[in-house]
């Protein structure tokens, strides 16, 4: 994905993001709105979900990990 759609989408919620990426906080628990924007991005991105919560949920942080590891976020 581009680095600088994601960047641009998500720059005021990558700590937000990063913290869910390492287990710290549950997002669609802690930060509902920002994993309904963030399942949105994904979606349009025509990520392959399973309609299954658990599943969904990780695999959104799945590519969350990787886009933030490309943007040099999280290491």
């Amino acid at each position: 994905m581009a680095k600088g759609n994601f960047l641009s989408k998500f720059k005021g919620d990558l700590s937000k993001l990063t913290s869910a990426v390492e287990g710290t906080c549950v997002l669609d628990e802690d930060y509902p709105r920002l994993y309904q924007k963030v399942l949105r991005y994904y979606e349009d991105h025509t990520i392959q979900l399973y309609d299954d919560p658990e599943d969904d949920y990780n695999v959104i942080l799945d590519h969350l990990e990787q886009d933030l590891t490309e943007v040099g976020i999280f290491t």
